[in-house]
Parts: C-alpha cells; sequence; structure tokens
C-alpha cells in the first residue's frame, strides 16, 4: 500500500512544493489553485487505479508476495481482507501529501496539525467502534476512513481559504478516472481468477506470472479506456512514473 504514496503521492507533492511556495509569496491564489489541481487530478490518476488494483488483485498479491513455508492460505485470506480494506485510505493518504504542504506555503502550520490531531481522534474512535464489529477488518477500515477524512477536511478548509480549488475540472477528471479504474478493475479481477484455472500450479513463478499477466492486462484497458474518455492526465501520468523509474 505504501509503494503507490511513496512512488506516486510524495513524488507529486515534492514537484509542486516549489510552486507553491513561490505562488503563496507572490500571493497568487489564481496560480495557486492551479497548482493544487493539477497535482490532485495527477494523484487521482494514479492512485484510483492503484487502489482498486489493489482490491481486485489483494488475494493473489499476497499469495505470492507471502504464502510459502508457514504462511499458509488462512493467513492469505486474512491479510488479503486487511488490505482490501485499507486500499481506499491510499487516496486519503496521498492528498494530504498535497494538501498540507499547501498551508504550510501559506505561513499556516496551525491548521494541517489540527486537523491530523482530529483526524487520529477519530481513528482512534472509528477503531473501537469497527473491530467489535469486523475485527482485524474494522481496524483496516477505521485507518482508511480517517485518512480520507484527514484529506477531506484539508482541502474543504483549503478551499476556503483560495476561494476555491477548479472543482469543476477535478470532478470531471475524477468520474472520467473512476469509469477508466472500474473497467481496469473488471478485467484485473476477471484475469486474474481465469489464469487460477489455466494455470492451477502453486509455485512462487506461477504465482508471479498470474499476479503480473493480470496487472498487464488491467494496465492496457486502463490505456485504451484513458484514451476513449480522453484523460489529459494519464499521458502526464505515464511520464512522470517513467521519469520516477528511470531515477531510481
Amino acid at each position: 500500500m505504501y509503494l503507490p504514496i511513496g512512488l506516486f503521492g510524495v513524488s507529486i507533492a515534492t514537484a509542486a512544493l516549489p510552486d507553491l511556495s513561490k505562488h503563496a509569496a507572490a500571493t497568487d491564489k489564481e496560480a495557486m489553485r492551479r497548482t493544487i489541481s493539477s497535482g490532485l487530478r495527477m494523484m487521482l490518476m494514479l492512485n484510483v487505479p492503484a487502489t482498486i488494483g489493489l482490491i481486485a488483485l489483494a488475494r493473489p498479491i499476497i499469495e505470492f508476495l507471502l504464502e510459502h513455508g508457514r504462511f499458509s492460505s488462512h493467513d492469505t485470506a486474512g491479510t488479503a481482507a486487511a488490505l482490501m480494506f485499507y486500499a481506499p485510505g491510499l487516496v486519503g493518504y496521498s492528498a494530504v501529501k498535497i494538501a498540507s504542504p499547501s498551508f504550510y506555503s501559506l505561513g499556516d502550520s496551525r491548521t494541517p496539525v489540527i486537523v491530523s490531531v482530529l483526524s487520529v481522534g477519530l481513528n482512534l474512535a472509528l477503531n473501537l467502534m469497527l473491530v467489535r464489529v469486523m475485527g482485524f477488518r474494522g481496524l483496516a477500515l477505521g485507518t482508511a476512513t480517517a485518512a480520507l477524512f484527514n484529506a477531506g477536511a484539508l482541502l474543504v478548509l483549503l478551499r476556503r481559504r483560495l476561494g476555491g480549488l477548479d472543482e469543476r475540472r477535478l470532478g470531471i477528471a475524477l468520474s472520467k478516472i473512476l469509469i477508466a479504474s472500474a473497467l481496469m478493475g473488471g478485467v484485473t479481477y476477471l484475469t486474474a481468477g481465469w489464469l487460477e484455472t489455466a494455470l492451477p500450479a502453486h509455485g512462487t513463478i506461477v504465482k508471479g506470472i498470474r499476479v503480473f499477466t493480470a496487472i498487464g492486462a488491467g494496465l492496457i484497458v486502463l490505456a485504451g479506456a484513458a484514451r476513449l474518455l480522453d484523460i489529459s492526465e494519464f499521458n502526464e501520468a505515464v511520464k512522470k512514473v517513467l521519469q520516477r523509474i528511470g531515477r531510481r
């Protein structure tokens, strides 16, 4: 889960910070709105598919990475369930990486701290309630929900501070990304199920083939859907990911 956060969320926030600081110093709220909107749209383009992909492939991924030795299929099922409930928080964590520096660039370090403390309190309350109903899955869901609350609260306050965040463009982009990601997730899930029947062996290599083939099929569908839906952020996202991988 932290791989896409580190690979996408942190890198996007790091790239946006110099521009945010420059625009804040010039008291150019319009330029700040454009920069934040661009960063959020890029984040959504990368992390919404990653979230749905983690949910669709939770069991195959855990099976490939961890199901060895004393780690049984029962352990895989439990760990995959936790991953599925943690995954929605990925978007929240990544959005916070953009929203918090925006406040810092405005000289406001107090607001992110207050919202963070409230989020921790919400996390504790949700965990105590949900763990009684859902067990360890409730802990994962409570953590993910608190992350989304943290991001949502910061963005609402930031919108008030800047007089908007280009919501219309963000909404259109999110709608298109959700459609493309849903198509990707469906194909990924079906491909993984078909490969499990076609390649029933339990060796690590076969598990890896199943996982990466399903991921590849999903990425092809995502690229095709992004092209049909004219998601301009997709090409920019691919470019940034390739640059990031190249540097590593």
